[in-house]
This record gives structure tokens, sequence and C-alpha cells, in this order.
């Protein structure tokens, strides 16, 4: 039934999430039946799960970034100028920032979730075949992610629109056609 938002078998035999809920063709091959949903044991993961990984990343970043201020304070305690940073913490400060840039998608690409999203039992899959994010996947997903996150009034406007999809997928998701379950 290609063209439905049902369940069913990938090519590779990977279990099938939602084979064409953005009016996505499967590959040739790939079978559906079944209600929608995951994979058994899975379910769709909610704005609020979704939400408390969120949290849980945050304050891992945070926490480096309060390392980093760290071992800035203790590079720079000998300076006798205030007005400029040394060239170490420069070069800390510039190391937060790619961290904290890289942190989601490179998880994302490597682990199939972030630190956060795992430890509350979550991943992400393509949204056909339930299969591992590729890097194309997670690239787009990114950039739609930043967009909506730094941007809050645009994070909560997809919150909203997340908690009233029946896949549970915020605009990040919809774009790169991925889709996040957790742990039944």
């Amino acid at each position: 039934m290609v063209g439905n938002n049902v369940a069913g078998s990938g090519p590779s035999g990977a279990p099938g999430y939602i084979n064409a809920a953005w009016d996505y063709r499967a590959p040739a091959g790939a079978t559906s039946y079944g209600l929608p949903g995951p994979e058994p044991g899975l379910v769709w993961a909610g704005i609020g799960s979704r939400f408390a990984a969120l949290l849980v990343d945050a304050i891992l970043i945070g926490v480096a970034l309060f390392a980093v201020g760290v071992a800035i304070s203790a590079v720079d305690s000998g300076s006798s100028s205030r007005s400029s940073e040394s060239p170490a913490a420069s070069a800390l400060s510039l190391g937060w920032a790619v961290f904290a840039l890289i942190y989601h998608p490179l998880c994302w690409y490597i682990f199939g979730a972030s630190i956060g999203q795992k430890a509350l039992g979550m991943r992400i899959a393509k949204a056909w075949n339930g299969a591992h994010v590729g890097l194309s996947e997670v690239f787009v997903r990114y950039c739609v992610f930043f967009f909506s996150t730094v941007i809050i009034p645009v994070g909560l406007l997809s919150a909203v629109m997340t908690a009233q999809d029946p896949f549970k997928r915020a605009w990040h998701d919809q774009i790169a056609r991925t889709i996040v379950v957790r742990r039944h």
C-alpha cells in the first residue's frame, strides 16, 4: 500500500515505520502491511520525552561550557591585562563553540541519537524503513533543528505541531524524512 501511512518492512528486512507519510515512495521491493506504528517494543517518541532529552543535552553542553570557563580562568589567571583573552583562552572558547555546533549532528550520525535521547531510550531512524540515518538526513535535520531551536517562537510552534502529529514528527523530522522512536 505505497502512499498510506502504514508500517511494513523495507528491502533490507528492517522493520517498517512510515512508508509514505509525505507522498514519499518507498524503494522498489518495499512492502507494507498492518497498522501505523514502529516495530514491536517501540513507540513514537512524544513531545515530553523529546523535550526531556533536549534538556539532558543542554545540561551536557552547559557542563562543557562551565569546564571551559574554569579552564579559561586558569589560563588567564596570570595575565596582567584583562582587556583581551590570551590565545589559549580564545582557542578554548572556539573549541567549545565548535563542540556546541557539532554535538547533535555528530551524535545523530554516529550513535543514531544524542546522549540525552539515548539515555531516555530513543533513537532517530529513517521514516520509511527504520534504518540508521545517513549523512544527508542528519544534515537536513540539523539545519531545520538549529533554526527552530535558536528562534524560540518557531521552536514552540514546531513543538505544538509535533504534539498534534500522529507520528510525533517535528519539522526537522518531516523535512529530513526521519522519525524518533523510544523503547516502550
